[in-house]
């Protein structure tokens, strides 16, 4: 039953993400037909009902999900969403209150309540909910711009110019951000002039920073982790709050094998962005080669927590389960990765070795050959070795 509607539910995702909205939602009503309890298919009801501008239906989905899991941050924070184009704020900010309860490190959820509480006049408040969100992810353009707009309503300048100018530098060509800091620099007396000259230098500033940082990621894609590495610790000398530059030094650095580094890198870029997934992921990939397996776990669940549905996460848990000996929990993860993409070769593999050391012969047998059908051409050499493993199993049967 189970599988079904997930099935309907990943169709139902595949057609949201292509705008087909009306299709989605027999999709995901479909999949309700099969298992009227089951949460996730609730929430993407309400998500696409909300697209379509069908708010009151999106709020009874997304109660719906919360009958049957009270505890489902996303449903809550969806409801705040609703409530805040109804312009109900009051119900909104509970709603907010509530995700941020149960989630507190969902940067979306405390940017949204900010927004409401801007609405409200609560301008203390909402400056403590975007500075909460820039903690989580300081990459984000518009919690700075949001920020930097409760500092101006209190008359705070200077601050409200240092987030406009940071909302300016992540994004340079959003109008917005750019006329937001027009306005704040015209607020502190300076002259049409003086702010096209200050906003041309900042550009200049931020095109050759760029380019360093675009030049950076080529050599990553190029292999040449070496000048990758010289160029990023070049940009953090320059600007040591560019946290992505930080980020991108430790997958250089784990290319070149330095692991411990890159170890250091990932989790100085986290001090700052909790909420970074494939960060947290990467920190896992490189702590697992490391043979690190009880660290790894702890970050691949904290990715878990974060986004349920992370599929490297699930795979990279899974493999360090298996480590452990913990066979049936590194099952469950592998059989989740494949519920997640049916067509991952890779997981079909790592199950197959789980069931295989649990001595469930039959099934490691079914999982060894979903992956020979599965595997692409990077597989032909192991697709050999599994071929003559299964022959082996077969005949100890």
């Amino acid at each position: 039953m189970t599988d079904t509607a997930d099935a309907h539910i990943n169709q139902g995702d595949a057609l949201r993400a292509k705008g087909e909205f009306d299709e989605a939602i027999k999709a995901y009503q479909e999949a309700l037909r099969i298992n009227p309890e089951h949460a996730l298919a609730h929430l993407h009801l309400g998500k696409t009902f909300g697209k379509k501008g069908s708010l009151d239906e999106a709020i009874k989905e997304y109660r719906e999900a919360l009958r049957i899991n009270p505890e489902y941050a996303d449903a809550h924070s969806d409801i705040g969403d609703a409530l805040r184009l109804k312009c109900l704020f009051d119900e909104a900010i509970t709603e907010y209150r509530e995700a941020l309860r149960i989630n507190p490190k969902d940067a979306e959820a405390h940017c949204n309540l900010g927004v409401v509480l801007t609405i409200k006049g609560l301008l203390d408040e909402s400056i403590k909910e975007y500075k909460e969100a820039l903690r989580i992810n300081p990459g984000s353009a518009t919690d700075h711009s949001n920020l930097g707009y409760s500092f101006k309503q209190k008359g705070l300048i200077d601050e409200a110019i240092k987030e406009f100018q940071e909302a300016f530098r992540i994004n340079p060509e959003d109008i917005v951000f750019k006329s937001n800091l027009e306005d704040a620099l015209r607020e502190k007396g300076l002259s049409n002039d003086g702010i096209k000259e200050y906003i041309d230098e900042l550009r200049i500033s931020q095109k050759n920073l760029a380019d360093r940082f675009n030049q950076g990621v080529d050599l990553i894609n190029q292999g040449l982790s070496d000048e990758a590495i010289t160029t990023f610790r070049d940009i953090i000398g320059i600007d040591p709050d560019c946290a992505q530059a930080r980020y991108n030094l430790g997958i250089a650095l784990k290319q070149k094998g330095l692991l411990d580094e890159a170890i250091n890198e990932y989790k100085e870029f986290l001090r700052t962005n909790p909420g970074h997934s494939d960060a947290r992921v990467s920190l896992g990939m490189a702590l697992l080669e490391k043979g690190l397996f009880d660290e790894a776990i702890m970050e691949c669940e904290e990715v878990l927590r974060i986004s349920p549905e992370n599929i490297m996460a699930h795979s990279n848990l899974g493999y360090a389960l298996v480590e452990k000996g913990l066979l049936d929990e590194a099952i469950k993860h592998f059989r989740e990765v494949l519920r997640l993409n049916p067509e991952d070769a890779a997981a079909y593999y790592n199950l197959a070795i789980a069931l295989n050391d649990k001595g469930l012969n039959d099934e490691a047998i079914k999982s060894y050959e979903d992956f020979i059908r599965h595997a692409s051409s990077q597989y032909a050499d192991q697709v050999e070795n599994v071929k003559e493993i299964v022959r082996e199993l077969k005949s100890s049967n």
